[in-house]
C-alpha cells in the first residue's frame, strides 16, 4: 500500500529527469535515484549503527561534525595500527619461538630410565711389554737403529697416540693394523680385577663388552648390542660392541614396555643410594704403563652415556687416576616433547623425532650419533678414508698414521664451517641454544634426549692395606696397582623437562582476539558482520527494491519512505 509522501515539494523528482513507458503511465527516472553517494553514505550510516567496533557509531552519525568524525576516525586508526603491530610481534614470536621449555608436572622415579651406559677406557694405549712404544718413538727421533717392522709398529700405535707425535706412516692401512693395535692394548682381565652390579653377582666379562672408540680399545656396560645399534650396511671387524642381550621392547622415546621385569635390559636401579649401583676395581700394571703416547697422567677414562649412544670418549670424560678411589653420584637429565609439537617443523621446534631423521650407519637417531655419522662422511670426503673406530661399509678404507693431519684438517673444516653458518644465519631472534644447532649437518637434538650428569668425589685408594687385611699376598700380582669406583643414582625421583607450545593456534587466536577486542572491540561476529553488510544484506536489497524504484510511479518516486 502506497505511504503518504514525508518529502517537500523541492525534494520532488522534476519531470524532466523521468520518462513516460510506452504501455502505461508509468514513469521511471533517468538517472540514480537518490544518487550514489548519498546512497553509499546512508549505507555506511546504517552498519555504523549496528556494528560492535568501537568508534563506529559516532563517524556514521549525520549529525556530528565533520572535526567530531575526523577525530574519531584518527583514534581509530591510531588504535588499529598499535593493534595490528602487537599481532605482527605475536606472530613473529610464535613463528620464531614455537617451543616453551618447562618441567613435567610429577617428578620421574629412576627405575624408569636405564642405567647409565658406563664405557672405560685405560690410559695406556700399547702394554709396554708388548711394545715399548716410548722406546720406539726416541729411536725414529734420534735416528738410531730402526728396522722396517718397528718403524710398522711405531706406525700403527700412533694411530691411538697424540696425533702429533709421528704422522710420517702410510695414507692407509687394513685390518690387521686393528687386530695389532687391539693385542697390545691392556687386556680385560688386565682391567677388571673384581665388579658388582647392585645385588647380583656376575663376573665382569658377563657386565662388559669390549667396544672399538677413539681411545682405541674400551669396555662398555649396559650398552646396545650390535644389531641393534649399527644398520646391515655397517661392516665390523670383530665382534666389539657384541653380547647378545635384546632391548626387550625398551626405546628412548618410549621407554620401558609396561610389565617389563625387573631384570630387564638395558639394566635399570629400583632404587637410588650406593646399595643400587656399579663397584669396579680397576688395575694397571707398572711395568706396562706408557707415559709418551698419552702424556704423563695414567689411570682410566670414564664416559657416562645412554646405551643407544655411540661415545665419544675423547671429547667427555672424567678421570679416575691409579690408586685413588672415585664415588659417582648421578642424576639423569631427561628432555621429553609434547605431541602437540609433532605437527611443527624440526627447524622451529629445534629437535627431531625418530621417524623424522634416519641415518645411514646407526639405526637410532641422537645428536652424538648424527655428529660421529657427519664426521665419518667429512673425512671419507676429504682423505679418502676414515678412522679405524668411524662406522664404514666393508670396501672403505681405513685410515694410515700418514692420514692423520689430513683427518685433524677434515675436523677442524667441519667445525669452522658450523660455526661460520651458524654466525651467518643467528639474528638478534635467536638464542644461544639456536644458534650452536645450526649445523651443516643437521644434527639436531634429539626431542627425546637422556644425559647424566655426575657429581664425584675422590680419596686415596689404600689397596696394600686392603690386601693385608685379608690376608691375600699382593706378591702374586707384580707391579699392580688399582682404582676403584663407585657409581649410583643421587635421588630416588628427578624432575623431567619438557618441550611444549609457547603458543597453539588456540592459543594464537585468542591472543589475536584479545587484542582486537581490546584495542578495537573486534570480534569473530565483526567478521560476519562486515560481510553480512557488503554482501548478503547488499544483494538482498537491491533484489527487493531495484524492480519497484525501476517500475515506480512520479508519485512512489517522491516517497522518502519508498526509498528507504
Amino acid at each position: 500500500m502506497k505511504r503518504a509522501s514525508s518529502v517537500s515539494s523541492s525534494d520532488k523528482i522534476p519531470e524532466a529527469d523521468l520518462v513516460k513507458l510506452e504501455n502505461g503511465p508509468e514513469y521511471k527516472s533517468k538517472r540514480k535515484y537518490p544518487g550514489f553517494r548519498k546512497n553509499v553514505h546512508d549505507y555506511f550510516t546504517e552498519f555504523t549503527e549496528n556494528t560492535g567496533i568501537h568508534g563506529f557509531k559516532y563517524m556514521g552519525e549525520q549529525n556530528r561534525s565533520i572535526f567530531e568524525k575526523t577525530f574519531w576516525l584518527i583514534l581509530f586508526c591510531v588504535s588499529l595500527y598499535f593493534c595490528i603491530g602487537l599481532i605482527i610481534q605475536t606472530y613473529i614470536k610464535w613463528d620464531t619461538s614455537p617451543v616453551l621449555v618447562s618441567f613435567a608436572r610429577s617428578p620421574t622415579p629412576v627405575w624408569q630410565v636405564p642405567f647409565p651406559a658406563i664405557t672405560i677406557c685405560s690410559e695406556t694405549k700399547a702394554r709396554q711389554t708388548k711394545f715399548n712404544f716410548t722406546d720406539a718413538y726416541n729411536k725414529f727421533v734420534k735416528h738410531r737403529n730402526f728396522t722396517d717392522k718397528e718403524l710398522d709398529r711405531l706406525s700403527d700405535i700412533a694411530l691411538i697416540c697424540d696425533s702429533h707425535l709421528y704422522n710420517n706412516g702410510n695414507k692407509t692401512t687394513d685390518f690387521k693394523t686393528i687386530e695389532y693395535l687391539m693385542s697390545v692394548a691392556p687386556q680385560f682381565d688386565d682391567i677388571f680385577f673384581s665388579c658388582k652390579w647392585t645385588m647380583h653377582n656376575d663376573s665382569c666379562h658377563n657386565l662388559f663388552t669390549k667396544h672399538l672408540t677413539d681411545e682405541g680399545l674400551c669396555y662398555t656396560f649396559n650398552m646396545l648390542d650390535k644389531t641393534e645399534l649399527v644398520n646391515d650396511n655397517v661392516f665390523l671387524h670383530g665382534d666389539y660392541m657384541s653380547h647378545g642381550q635384546k632391548s626387550e621392547g625398551w626405546s628412548l622415546e618410549n621407554g620401558y614396555p609396561r610389565g617389563s621385569p625387573k631384570d630387564t635390559f638395558p639394566r635399570r636401579a629400583m632404587s637410588a643410594g650406593a646399595s643400587g649401583g656399579l663397584f669396579l676395581v680397576l688395575s694397571a700394571f707398572q711395568q706396562d704403563l706408557d707415559y709418551m703416547c698419552k702424556g704423563p697422567v695414567q689411570g682410566f677414562k670414564i664416559l657416562l652415556h645412554h646405551p643407544a649412544e655411540i661415545p665419544r670418549v675423547q671429547l667427555q670424560y672424567f678421570r679416575i687416576p691409579l690408586n685413588q678411589e672415585v664415588v659417582v653420584s648421578i642424576k639423569p637429565d631427561m628432555m621429553t616433547t609434547s605431541e602437540g609439537l609433532r605437527g611443527y617443523d624440526p627447524a622451529r621446534r629445534q629437535c627431531f623425532f625418530p621417524s623424522e631423521r634416519k641415518l645411514a650407519y646407526y639405526k637410532s637417531y641422537t645428536q652424538q650419533n648424527c655428529q660421529i655419522e657427519c664426521l665419518t662422511n667429512a673425512t671419507l670426503a676429504a682423505c679418502g678414508c676414515v678412522a679405524y673406530y668411524m662406522p664404514h661399509e666393508e670396501h672403505t678404507q681405513i685410515c694410515g698414521s700418514g692420514s692423520l693431519k689430513c683427518m685433524f684438517e677434515a675436523q677442524s673444516a667441519l667445525l669452522d664451517k658450523d660455526v661460520q653458518e651458524g654466525l651467518e644465519t643467528m639474528d638478534t631472534e635467536y638464542s644461544e641454544i639456536q644458534f650452536l644447532n645450526i649445523s651443516r649437518c643437521n644434527c639436531m637434538p634429539s626431542c627425546t634426549s637422556l644425559t647424566y650428569n655426575a657429581e664425584t668425589s675422590q680419596a686415596e685408594y689404600n689397596y696394600q692395606e686392603v690386601f693385608k687385611a685379608f690376608e691375600a699376598n699382593i706378591s702374586e700380582f707384580p707391579g699392580i696397582q688399582m682404582s676403584r669406583l663407585t657409581i649410583f643414582f643421587k635421588e630416588q625421583q628427578f624432575i623431567t623437562s619438557e618441550r611444549n607450545e609457547l603458543y597453539g593456534q588456540t592459543d594464537f587466536l585468542a591472543n589475536c582476539g584479545g587484542i582486537l577486542g581490546l584495542f578495537t572491540g573486534f570480534s569473530f561476529l565483526s567478521i560476519v558482520e562486515i560481510f553480512y553488510f557488503i554482501s548478503l544484506r547488499l544483494v538482498c536489497n537491491v533484489k527487493k527494491y531495484g524492480r519497484k524504484y525501476w517500475s515506480a510511479s512520479p508519485e512512489l518516486l517522491q516517497d522518502d519512505a519508498y526509498i528507504h
